[in-house]
């Protein structure tokens, strides 16, 4: 085969397969913004690199990662576990995250219920982001700002913190974009 022939049928298989890409991949509007589809399949690449770059540039300064077990852990394990009793006796803390003196201190929970859902009165509750906020000494969880569901197709942490930051803006920016959450429906 000559080398005009090898250029142009290689040029050819590029344009084939381009072409193919592009019918497999196309914007798709929802209420939160545009998604690709790619084959079907919705994609949230907005938010998988908005996500990349908070990564990159946030400063968590002031952000503190309680260690399990510790009195301020125990003491928002505590206020969590009284929120909605009885469903919420057993909260089950996977990280917390807290800024703030002492006096004015934010922590956010990212949180889940383990245990058997064999009544209506111990249903299980389900795995939630939940801001706390030390209120006349006493921490209280801030109802409006928990976070609970399912994100999909959107990038999960892109997604709760925007939503986080809609519901709660009191909840200071930091602890927000410092959340990297752990549990399955919340992780990237």
């Amino acid at each position: 085969m000559s080398r005009q022939r090898r250029r142009t049928v290689t040029a050819a298989a590029v344009l084939a397969g381009a072409a193919l890409l592009l019918s497999q991949v196309r914007p798709l509007a929802q209420d939160q913004g545009v998604l690709l589809s790619v084959g079907d399949q919705p994609v949230d690449v907005a938010g998988r690199l908005l996500g990349g770059w908070q990564a990159l540039v946030r400063r968590c300064d002031g952000v503190t990662v309680l260690a399990p077990g510790s009195p301020r852990w125990q003491a928002a394990q505590r206020s969590l576990a009284a929120y909605s009793p009885p469903a919420s006796l057993s909260a089950a803390p996977v990280q917390m995250l807290a800024w703030g003196a002492a006096d004015e201190e934010w922590l956010l929970a990212e949180v889940h219920w383990p245990g058997p859902a064999e009544s209506p009165a111990h249903a299980a509750i389900d795995p939630a982001i939940v801001p706390l906020r030390r209120v006349n000494g006493t921490l209280q969880v801030q109802g409006a700002g928990v976070w609970s569901g399912d994100t999909g197709p959107w990038w999960p942490p892109v997604f709760i913190r925007r939503q986080l930051a809609e519901r709660l803006p009191a909840l200071p920016a930091v602890l927000r974009q410092c959340l990297d959450p752990q549990l399955p429906p919340f992780a990237g």
